[in-house]
């Protein structure tokens, strides 16, 4: 089954690339035999990474102040190593890659500049001597303290791009691991969001634009690709549940409620889309943190709701932009004699509801 690279095989893949350009980096400054233990502690660490990415990548979601330890973690390594020319300056930047892709570049930006400020610190607090006459100290000084924020700003805007670029790839074992979501550090940002001069709102904007397009066309193909060679919607809805929550790292719940039935055949691939498009709209349009798919069997009829906590519908409810498949699918759904709904959900965001009942009545 060939899927487009997730966002927690981004994670992994910046570690592990980090660490082969640390190793040859070590190599070539001939302190392979110095560093090779802080090398080996790394790909350790990046192995357990790489074993169990979903729940120590939720966790650090929910918990920011673990990615804040991950970010210490890098700069205690860059320190140790002779900051000034420190061959794991490479991992401490693959670090911000999961900041990056939680918060955007304001995330990235937010964890390069905390790793430089430590890096300084520690430094500062160690005696770290800085020879400030030679020219290419003060261009490493200039690396050091710009080069992990910098970084962290381009991540968010060159990964949608490799989504979409890059060949599909058999997801390995471990992939089946992840979630995340909230929009960290966003509320530190919005008094400078502000003071953005007119000139340049139109360019971000469309830069926004084109990265959300890119991510939804990656996760679009994603979803769609071929399922397991099963008609139960109960596990087909969990692995498109599993898909959604590695591309987009929004934290996904499944609920699954009474006894799963055997359904007539031609509810399986409403179900599935009618499930597909309420994810992508979530992707593309709520800003939501958390999302909860719920599966209901009673004695006559099959519920599925999926329900999210972003910021709702529009005034124009459903007949915006973007929820036209819904549309469409509402009439496809009355036709077998059920029912599809969207609606704005209590507290907050929107639901997408259907009800079908368990012998198909197909209306003409």
């Amino acid at each position: 089954m060939q899927l487009p690279l997730s966002n927690h095989a981004f994670i992994i893949m910046s570690r592990w690339v980090a660490l082969a350009c640390t190793a040859a980096l070590l190599f070539w400054q001939q302190r392979a035999v110095e560093l090779w233990g802080v090398w080996l502690i790394l790909v350790l660490l990046t192995a357990a990474l790489t074993i169990a990415v979903q729940p120590l990548v939720r966790g650090a979601v929910r918990q920011p102040w673990l990615m804040g330890v991950d970010v210490f973690l890098a700069a205690a390594v860059v320190v140790g190593s002779d900051p000034w020319n420190s061959p794991f300056l490479c991992y401490a930047c693959a670090v911000l890659v999961l900041p990056a892709l939680v918060s955007g570049w304001r995330g990235g930006a937010m964890a390069g500049l905390l790793c430089s400020a430590l890096i300084l610190a520690l430094m500062y607090s160690l005696g770290v001597s800085f020879v400030s006459n030679l020219p290419h100290m003060w261009l490493r000084w200039v690396v050091i303290v710009t080069g992990p924020a910098t970084i962290g700003v381009v991540i968010p805007a060159i990964l949608p791009r490799m989504q979409v670029a890059l060949p599909r790839l058999t997801p390995p074992v471990w992939s089946t691991l992840l979630p995340l979501a909230p929009g960290l550090l966003d509320g530190w940002w919005s008094p400078f969001e502000r003071i953005t001069p007119p000139w340049r709102m139109r360019k971000s904007s469309q830069r926004i634009a084109t990265n959300i397009a890119e991510r939804t066309e990656a996760l679009r193909v994603a979803l769609y690709q071929p399922l397991a060679d099963s008609d139960d919607v109960s596990v087909i809805i969990p692995e498109l549940v599993d898909r959604f929550e590695r591309h987009t790292l929004i934290a996904t719940r499944v609920a699954v409620l009474g006894r799963p039935q055997d359904l007539p055949e031609l509810y399986v691939p409403l179900l599935r889309r009618i499930v597909i498009e309420a994810l992508l709209n979530i992707a593309q349009h709520t800003h939501a943190n958390e999302v909860v798919v719920m599966l209901r069997y009673d004695a006559r009829a099959l519920t599925v709701l999926v329900h999210d906590d972003g910021q709702g519908l529009p005034v124009t409810g459903i007949h915006r932009a973007g929820l036209h498949s819904l549309q469409a699918l509402m009439y496809r759904t009355s036709e077998l004699g059920g029912r599809l709904e969207v609606f704005n959900h209590n507290p907050a965001g929107v639901a997408v509801r259907v009800g079908l009942p368990l012998v198909v009545q197909v209306m003409l």
